[in-house]
Order: structure tokens, then C-alpha cells, then sequence
């Protein structure tokens, strides 16, 4: 089985985007927002079925053990140290959902997903160098990606390398003109810069999507 694994995550602001969306098209500034984390894919293992129906149907107690008891015999199986992570992530353990990763990479799962997750891991943890240096090996694998630019931007913005951080927005844009996320959240950037003219013509754009 594939590692189609996603979640909704907090990673620089909180709820509240209808409000955000509104405020800022009649001139009045927010910064709150919601970033869905991107699935990794690797095909070269395959994980238990039980394990992972454990996992999509949110008994993640379940799954851990499960996962657990597939990585005693097969150590290697980087897909479900991919999944454990994701499990332990979901319950909010985001210094193990990071741990598992990093195993997961040291055995050879190194698609740009799984870079993309990790930043996103340590962007929970406040590890803002850890976040940005993940991303930028994301983009390494895969510099074409408007996700990986996007995850990248998120980065640097919570550096508050502004003018780094728009950039790198505006290549995702490039690279995909109706990445929604990547229009909000850099209407957000400028609205905090104090631009909210470009805000709210970043937000007029996704109404036209």
C-alpha cells in the first residue's frame, strides 16, 4: 500500500479564514489560516492492511501497535515508519511523528512527500532552521512543485524572512496559478507587511478560481 496519508494542521495561524477572506477585501488586516498537509508516496514497500485500516478509520491506538508489531519484523519497512509517524502526529506526539520520519529517510524513503511532511512536522515543533532546510530538500527532489515552494514560503514566513517568503509564494503561483493556499496565505503575508492592496487582490484571485 502507498503512503496516501494526509492531515489538517495549525502551522502559523489559527482558524478563521472566512472572516480573514472578508476583513481583508474591505481593508481590514488578519492573520489566521489552515495549512492541509500533502501525502507521501513510495511504492517500494508495503505496509499491513490492518494496520493501516487502523489508521484511516482514526484508531490510532490501534494503528500503533499494529505498526509497531509490522516494524518488529520488518525493521526496514520505511513506509511504516512513514505511517507510525503519521499516527503518532495525529495523536499530537510531534517529536516522534518527526522521529519516525527521519528513520524513514535514513532507510530510503526520500521522495519530496516525505521532505514536505517533515517540514510541516517541524514547523509544529517551533523548529523553524529544521523546517526551512526539510522543505528546501523537497524542492531539491522536486523543484517544480508549487506544493514544495508553498511549504517552503510557509517557512520562511515563520522566520519572518518576509521578502523570502514572498518569493517563494509567487513561484508556487507561477507554478500552478489556482493554488488556492498559496494565494491566501501570501494575501496574509502582505496584509502583515501592511500591503493590503496585493492582499486583497491575492484574494480577489481565489474568488475568480
Amino acid at each position: 500500500m502507498s503512503g496516501y496519508i494526509q492531515r489538517t494542521f495549525q502551522f502559523i495561524y489559527l482558524p478563521g479564514l472566512v472572516f480573514c477572506l472578508a476583513g481583508l477585501i474591505s481593508g481590514v488586516g488578519c492573520s489566521n489560516g489552515l495549512l492541509e498537509r500533502r501525502p507521501a508516496v513510495e511504492k517500494r514497500w508495503a505496509c499491513d492492511k490492518a494496520a493501516d485500516e487502523a489508521m484511516h478509520r482514526h484508531d490510532y491506538e490501534a494503528a500503533i501497535l499494529l505498526h509497531q508489531r509490522l516494524l518488529e519484523k520488518e525493521p526496514a519497512n520505511g513506509l511504516a515508519l512513514y505511517h507510525l509517524g503519521y499516527v503518532y502526529g495525529q495523536t499530537g506526539d510531534h517529536p516522534t511523528e518527526a522521529l519516525y520520519y527521519e528513520k524513514a529517510i535514513d532507510l530510503g524513503f526520500k521522495e519530496d512527500s516525505i521532505f514536505f511532511n517533515l517540514g510541516m512536522a517541524y514547523g509544529e515543533l517551533n523548529q523553524i532552521e529544521n523546517s526551512i532546510y526539510a522543505f528546501s530538500k523537497a524542492l531539491d527532489i522536486n523543484p517544480n512543485s508549487a506544493d514544495n515552494h508553498f511549504g517552503l514560503a510557509l517557512a520562511y514566513q515563520r522566520s519572518v524572512a518576509d521578502k523570502l517568503a514572498e518569493k517563494e509564494f509567487l513561484k508556487a503561483i507561477e507554478i500552478n496559478p489556482a493554488h488556492v493556499d498559496a494565494r491566501l496565505y501570501l494575501s496574509l503575508l502582505y496584509a502583515d507587511m501592511g500591503e493590503l492592496q496585493k492582499a486583497a487582490g491575492q484574494l480577489r484571485k481565489i474568488l475568480e478560481i
